[in-house]
């Protein structure tokens, strides 16, 4: 199984090397829980992972980049507004359904935020939403927001790992990658995609920093790197 020029005998023996890569920087904490639900699109019960990454406490200096499809997801709609926001305190993540092309998909999303908000103690603004999955179904909102409390109860603060393993669809494993610099560390995470034109496309990658870095700055980086990276693929 690869792993940039790592190869390990076993899924088990890969999942301990990433294990190893996945500590949190501080001041983020990580929780996910599964649940069954019945999809309206297709009556016969099926399963879904929320995931949440949240801060200890909101921060101005977030950055983020988008597809530039024209015809984008819900969660990427109200994603491109969040960057607005004076502060992020939450990003809430959901497989199984992309949450695009369904009939009140932004409602869906900014009603799931506020649900999360509450029990964290943010403001709706405050959360990012991202959905992966099948295209066309409309995100069970109804199943979601009691799924929620567990979520928050399962928020801890060691490794990442749960949050790479929650978002996979396709995968055939979870990703993770860690760096120690002075003053901070980085850990980033990404689902694969089946398509990745144009710019991202379906693409979902986390990077999360204790570095003490300004907005403004940190929001020039992540495009510059994106730019010379997935927006090449």
């Amino acid at each position: 199984m690869p792993s940039t020029q790592n190869t390990f005998p076993s899924r088990d023996a890969h999942r301990a090397w990433l294990a190893e890569q996945a500590a949190l920087p501080q001041g983020f904490r990580v929780g996910t829980t599964r649940f069954e639900f019945t999809p309206k699109e297709a009556p016969k019960p099926s399963k879904m992972t929320l995931t949440l990454i949240a801060l200890d406490r909101p921060t101005p200096d977030f950055a983020a980049v988008f597809t530039k499809n024209a015809f984008p997801g819900a969660p990427v709609i109200v994603g491109r507004k969040r960057l607005a926001e004076p502060k992020l305190g939450a990003i809430l993540i959901n497989n199984k359904i992309s949450n695009v092309c369904a009939p009140g998909g932004v409602e869906a999303s900014q009603t799931l935020c506020a649900a999360a908000a509450a029990r964290l103690g943010l403001a709706p603004t405050e959360v990012l939403p991202c959905s992966t999955g099948v295209i066309g179904w409309g995100l069970p909102v109804e199943a979601m927001i009691p799924a929620l409390p567990q979520a928050v109860a399962t928020l801890a603060a060691g490794s990442i790992l749960p949050a790479a393993e929650g978002i996979v669809t396709t995968d055939l494993y979870p990703k993770i990658r860690r760096a120690d610099l002075a003053g901070g560390s980085i850990v980033g995470s990404a689902k694969g995609a089946g398509m990745i034109e144009p710019s991202l496309a379906t693409m979902l990658v986390y990077v999360l920093t204790d570095l003490a870095v300004p907005r403004d700055q940190l929001r020039a980086i992540l495009s510059r790197v994106a730019g010379e990276t997935f927006n090449r693929i």
